[in-house]
């Protein structure tokens, strides 16, 4: 593949990964609007949460092989079309139920694109395209998260704006994709592999299993600052009810995550890993007394440190995996690890919003960090036991 071609489908698959992973996290600031103005049950925001999970796990488990073999520009047009609905769906909600549907049809289309776009920029090269592809989540999710804050305190229709404006940068995508070369050549078993399975190539199967506990740790802490992450921060802010405060609760974490990417970008997966796990194992006791004291300067910080992280973790674990897999196996890989990850995502977070109801918000939150300390602790014992960890990269033929 030439330079030229190789850039424009860097930058274009990034971008519209970016649309697609920042679209996902625009809605949570607006968790508490959808509460106060329609008066919605908190089992009813879980529900919206947990649609979006299982419909995303669902389409990486049905299509997040299918672009190997009828290509990449068909799937992504496919995940387009499906996440404009979503956004129609958001913009024109007149209750939880409207945005439940959205919930469902967006969790389809981010699942079917995660894959698909993830797979498309380890096409054109696979190392800048495995960097963009764990950083793209992060810059994304903290950017959206905020402008969609700002957006609810600032601006007109704050509970349909934003999802206008993600409509049109998804219109624009729909060219820009049309105008890229196709990186896959067409191969038969497309109907084959709809067939729901995790498909994770041999050589790729030991890595994997040994980035796994530390993955798990760090999506489970995305879960939490997605799902009861401005909950908790209006009661770090004393029970504060400016919308600013999840955005800048998600922006704090994800752009942390996404400085520590940059910092690190020739890293090796076990320096990242070693590196990574330090920050959580700190960052989480900070949130924790941010929380309990009640004081924003120090929850805002924990959140920051905690998130560096997740950042340091998921590209870790994405640089010990992308050279692992040849091209027409990179999407079912790809798919395979996002659906541990976002297992992880969701479980925990789901089962901690039913245990307020029971707990309260600070003992869960309480109880779900102590969890992920001793998680976090496990992984950073087993990575500094000799001969453990991801072995180094291997090249793909």
């Amino acid at each position: 593949m030439t330079k030229l071609p190789a850039r424009r489908l860097l930058w274009t698959y990034g971008a519209v990964l970016f649309v697609f992973l920042g679209a996902s996290a625009a809605l949570t600031p607006l968790f508490p609007l959808y509460q106060a103005q329609w008066h919605v049950p908190v089992p009813m925001l879980q529900a919206a949460f947990a649609i979006y999970a299982l419909t995303l796990l669902g389409a990486l488990l049905c299509f997040g092989a299918l672009s190997d073999h009828i290509g990449r520009r068909r799937v992504a047009l496919m995940a387009i079309a499906i996440e404009a609905l979503a956004m129609l769906q958001f913009a024109t909600a007149a209750g939880i139920g409207d945005v439940i549907r959205g919930r469902a049809l967006q969790g389809l289309a981010t699942g079917i694109a995660t894959s698909v776009l993830s797979a498309g920029l380890q096409d054109a090269e696979r190392a800048r395209g495995g960097l963009i592809s764990g950083m793209v989540p992060m810059g994304s999710m903290a950017g959206f998260a905020l402008f969609s804050a700002v957006l609810a305190r600032f601006a007109p229709q704050p509970l349909h704006l934003v999802f206008v404006l993600v409509l049109a940068a998804l219109v624009l995508a729909v060219p820009a994709i049309l105008a890229l070369p196709e990186t896959v050549s067409p191969k038969p078993g497309a109907l084959a592999s709809l067939r729901p399975r995790v498909h994770v190539p041999h050589r790729a199967r030991a890595a994997l299993l040994r980035v796994a506990p530390a993955n798990i740790a760090v999506w489970a802490l995305a879960g939490l600052f997605l799902s009861l992450g401005p909950a908790v921060a209006r009661l770090a802010a004393g029970g504060s009810t400016d919308p600013l405060l999840g955005g800048w609760e998600i922006a704090s974490v994800m752009s942390a995550a996404l400085a520590a990417m940059l910092l690190h970008r020739k890293g090796d997966a076990m320096m990242l890993l070693r590196r990574g796990a330090p920050l959580v194992l700190l960052g989480l006791p900070v949130i924790l007394l941010g929380l309990h004291a009640r004081h924003l300067a120090l929850f805002l910080p924990g959140a920051a440190i905690a998130g560096a992280g997740l950042g340091l973790i998921v590209q870790g674990s994405l640089r010990a995996l992308v050279p692992l897999a040849h091209v027409h196996e990179r999407a079912g890989l790809m798919a395979s690890y996002f659906v541990l990850s976002y297992l992880a995502f969701c479980v925990p977070a789901f089962a901690a919003g039913f245990a307020v109801r029971g707990l309260g918000l600070t003992a869960t939150t309480d109880l779900y960090v102590v969890l992920l300390i001793g998680l976090t602790g496990m992984t950073l014992r087993a990575l500094n036991r000799p001969n453990d960890g991801p072995a180094p990269a291997e090249t793909a033929a």
